[in-house]
Order: structure tokens, then C-alpha cells, then sequence
């Protein structure tokens, strides 16, 4: 084999290579699966307005389920929860939602405090109470995680809602490469059509 054939070997080679290489990184991310709707719910965040589904439709938005006073898994899952909202404040596409499932207590006025200790854009992550019935459902119904019964014993997961108010993936709130992974994920959603 002589040197130019040769050398038009090693060039279609690189050439395949490098388109390889390029389409395998303009491919989308693998789809993440639609787990489950969320149900029209009505609750009060810590400015005491009224936030319901609609007011998420059209943005990517992490749900968890908290309370103030929890000394056990809440501080671990809020600050994990604050490295998203601090990776995404500035996108006006992407909302933060944790539920209080100890509502009797977490009022708005408790609620804002305790987002005051995040430094909480509380316009970009809500933190949410309403009445008890109410919390049971959307753990119930909506996210299908926790203890609906005794909701005071929650979940530690964070759940991946899209544009149009659909599960698409649950995380652990408690381990930062779920949180990677989370991250990835959000920016994914964010590039598809609603």
C-alpha cells in the first residue's frame, strides 16, 4: 500500500471519527419518562398569595416535602434544594417547590422566615402550606411519595415536574449526585418543547 493511499485511509478515518463524535453530542439526552400528572391543587406560599397548578404551567419545576421544625432530613434536603435554586435563580423558566407537611405550625409568616435563612427568592421557589387534607392529596395523588396517612413522616425524595405539570423523574434530596444528575436533567427539559 502506498503512501497516499494510506494517508486517504487515515483521513476518512479521522473524518468518521470526528462526524461520530459531533452527532453523538448534538443527540438529545436519553427522554425521561412520564411517571404521573400532578392534580390541580390550592395552596398559600410564605407571602400569602395563593399558588395553584396553573401557576407552574409553562415552567420545570423540583417539588419536596418539608417542615420548619425538622431536625432529622429537612436542613440536608433544603440546602441540597438551595444549590438547585442557586444554579437556576436567574432563569425565570425554572421554580423551586417545597410542601409543608406539618402545615398546623408552618404558617406563611413561619414559612418566610425560614426561607429568609436560605436567602430564598421566594418568587422563584415557593415554599407552600395549606390545610392538612390538602397536603395528604397532593402526596397522595400528585406525587405518590411519603406517608400520606401520617404525612409528618415524608419523603426525602425531590420530584422532577415538566412544563406541563408531568412527573418525569424522582431524585434522592439527600445525595448530591442525585443532585447532579437533577441539575442535568432541568437543563434537558428546559431545551424540549412544552
Amino acid at each position: 500500500m502506498n503512501f497516499k493511499t494510506r494517508l486517504k485511509i487515515y483521513i476518512g478515518i479521522a473524518i468518521f471519527l470526528i462526524i461520530t463524535f459531533f452527532v453523538k453530542d448534538s443527540q438529545p439526552s436519553q427522554q425521561l419518562p412520564k411517571i404521573g400528572s400532578i392534580p390541580q391543587f390550592e395552596f398559600i406560599d410564605s407571602n400569602g398569595n395563593t399558588v395553584t397548578l396553573n401557576n407552574l404551567k409553562g415552567k420545570v419545576w423540583v417539588a419536596d416535602f418539608i417542615f420548619t421544625t425538622c431536625t432529622m432530613a429537612c436542613p440536608m434536603m433544603t440546602g441540597n434544594m438551595n444549590l438547585v435554586h442557586k444554579k437556576f435563580k436567574k432563569n425565570d423558566d425554572v421554580r423551586l417547590v417545597s410542601i409543608s407537611v406539618y402545615p398546623e405550625y408552618d404558617t406563611p409568616d413561619v414559612l418566610k422566615e425560614y426561607a429568609s435563612q436560605y436567602d430564598a427568592d421566594t418568587e422563584k421557589w415557593l415554599f407552600l402550606t395549606g390545610d392538612e387534607s390538602s397536603v395528604k392529596n397532593i402526596i397522595k395523588d400528585g406525587f405518590k411519595i411519603g406517608d400520606f396517612e401520617e404525612i409528618i413522616f415524608h419523603s426525602e425524595k425531590f420530584a422532577l415536574v415538566d412544563k406541563n405539570g408531568t412527573i418525569r423523574a424522582y431524585y434522592n434530596g439527600m445525595k448530591s449526585e442525585d443532585m447532579k444528575q437533577l441539575k442535568k436533567d432541568i437543563n434537558a427539559l428546559l431545551k424540549q418543547d412544552a
